[in-house]
């Protein structure tokens, strides 16, 4: 009679796994009702994005095409529309709009902290992030805050003081420098549901972690002694 055929490794895995299905489900059960668990004493946080374009006028740049005439940038580099590295709008202000100062007086002004409170670098970052957008004059400004209402609320007076901080500062530049100009392309928005913490993805985390766990228990306890 003929022996019979050997199981392959991938054959050999899931008959042990099969062998300890009670273990295994358990383990995965366990990890992933601990991440369940992590999420639920985690923060809940709403999320406002805003996009802002830092770009010269219009009428401007077509003019300086027209006429062959350069302009300066403040890095008092030739502006290139074509050229991002010289587009350098989005990379003055983006910084600016996550200052400590500036992010605890817009956050007055949304009625989210009180005047005699103000937020450290570390407080700033956690509240706001701004970053600019590779390739183009823009600027995607995120803000996080625990309720819907105090995350748009504090995108909004954000964008108003980057705005008027814009039009003071080039208000007075003239040729042969670039004026740029802060506009809004998206305001911000309300979020509908929290931003923080995702409850699937940290669910996926928990499960998958917990199958290789269980993986390596079966693994370990099926080796031969």
């Amino acid at each position: 009679m003929p022996s019979s055929r050997p199981l392959s490794p991938a054959e050999r895995c899931i008959q042990m796994v099969w062998a300890n299905r009670l273990s295994f489900a358990a383990i995965v059960a366990l990890f992933a009702a601990a991440s369940a668990a992590i999420t639920a004493f985690q923060p809940t946080l709403y999320r406002s994005e805003a996009l802002l374009s830092v770009k010269p006028p219009p009428e401007i740049v077509a003019e300086a095409i027209r006429t062959n005439r350069p302009y300066l940038g403040p890095d008092g580099h030739i502006y290139d529309a074509n050229d991002p590295e010289r587009q350098t709008g989005p990379g003055r202000y983006a910084p600016r709009l996550v200052a400590p100062g500036l992010v605890t007086a817009a956050a007055r002004d949304a009625g989210i902290l009180s005047n005699d409170a103000s937020l450290d670098d570390v407080e700033a970052s956690r509240w706001v992030s701004a970053e600019r957008i590779e390739g183009a004059d823009l600027i995607r400004l995120t803000v996080w805050q625990p309720s819907a209402d105090a995350a748009q609320k504090l995108a909004a007076a954000i964008v108003a003081r980057g705005l008027e901080i814009n039009r003071q500062e080039e208000a007075g530049v003239t040729t042969p420098e670039l004026q740029r100009k802060m506009k809004v392309v998206d305001a911000p928005t309300r979020p509908a549901a929290p931003g923080y913490p995702l409850l699937r993805v940290n669910l996926a985390v928990g499960f998958a972690i917990g199958a290789l766990a269980a993986s390596a228990f079966v693994a370990v306890r099926g080796a031969p002694l």
